[in-house]
């Protein structure tokens, strides 16, 4: 189990990092502005559910801390 202080700065692995700079340099050298339009309303989707997965994980966290905050107590 890996535990992570809350102080440890979130990074990307060098993985996401290659990946990310092979993204971009496929999105700067693309001319066609639809598939330019396809790619930005597939991050934008992905935003979306990344976003809502940081949130539910935050609500699902609290309430592990309330929970167990009252078993203590």
């Amino acid at each position: 189990m890996i535990i992570m202080s809350i102080q440890e700065p979130i990074q990307s692995s060098l993985q996401q990092k290659f990946q990310a700079e092979r993204l971009a340099r496929i999105i700067q050298d693309c001319e066609d502005i639809e598939t330019l339009k396809a790619i930005a309303i597939e991050l934008l989707k992905l935003n979306q559910k990344k976003t809502a997965i940081a949130e539910w994980t935050t609500r699902r966290a609290l309430e592990a801390e309330q929970i167990q905050f009252k078993e203590k107590f």
